[in-house]
């Protein structure tokens, strides 16, 4: 089905006075924001098919069963927020622009194997984490935490893999751009130290067995 724009009868500053809205609360709560950061232009618009869409100021207004979204697209990604209520106005303000870094990001992920159409993001006042790459854990985590902490990264153990968090210094444009730059860093580095540990186990595993004589 094609997504159905259906125009705003909101005034044009409607999103504005709701962003408004947001800013009026505490700027410092601890709410957490999701970010969906969809790679693939095409699967995100099969996905805006299944909502009531009203386009105004650049973003789209998304309703559906489950409430409503705010989704920005650009030429190579989409960004879609929720919840509204908590979304801080600065990060609305910061996303109108397009992240560079986000194709950064996408090279990292085109992996066969690996391959999402959109990765999600909680987003807190100082901190940025995936939510749904469900890495694997690996031998030597402590250890490369301890060499990324003066980047503000490190993998996190949650309950269904390892996710990567970021230190995010504010929402503004230059910090989020920085964030997922080193995120796709952080990423880039886990699938290097995915290889190399199964090169090493492979190689082991190999001149281990030459070197095995079974009892005559």
């Amino acid at each position: 089905m094609r997504t159905k724009l259906i125009k705003s009868t909101f005034t044009s500053s409607s999103l504005n006075d709701e962003v408004e809205h947001c800013m009026n609360r505490d700027e410092r709560t601890t709410s957490e924001v999701r970010l969906e950061l969809h790679l693939n232009p095409f699967s995100f618009h099969e996905t805006t098919s299944r909502y009531r869409v009203e386009e105004e100021d650049n973003w789209l207004r998304l309703t559906g069963k489950e409430g409503e979204y705010l989704a920005r697209e650009f030429e190579t990604y989409a960004v879609l927020l929720y919840p509204i209520s908590w979304i801080p106005r600065e990060l609305i303000l910061s996303l109108n622009h397009r992240l560079t870094s986000v194709d950064k990001l996408r090279d990292v992920l085109m992996k066969p194997m690996d391959w999402k159409d959109f990765v999600t993001f909680r987003i807190r006042e100082g901190q940025i984490t995936s939510s749904d790459l469900k890495l694997e854990n690996f031998l030597g985590r402590d250890l490369v935490n301890n060499v990324l902490e003066s980047e503000g990264l490190e993998f996190v153990e949650l309950d269904e893999g390892v996710e990567l968090a970021c230190k995010l210094e504010s929402f503004s444009w230059s910090s989020l751009n920085l964030a997922f730059w080193k995120i796709s860093m952080g990423l880039s580095l886990y699938f290097e130290l995915k290889r190399y540990h199964e090169d090493v186990s492979l190689r082991l595993a190999q001149e281990y067995l030459s070197r095995f004589n079974p009892p005559s």
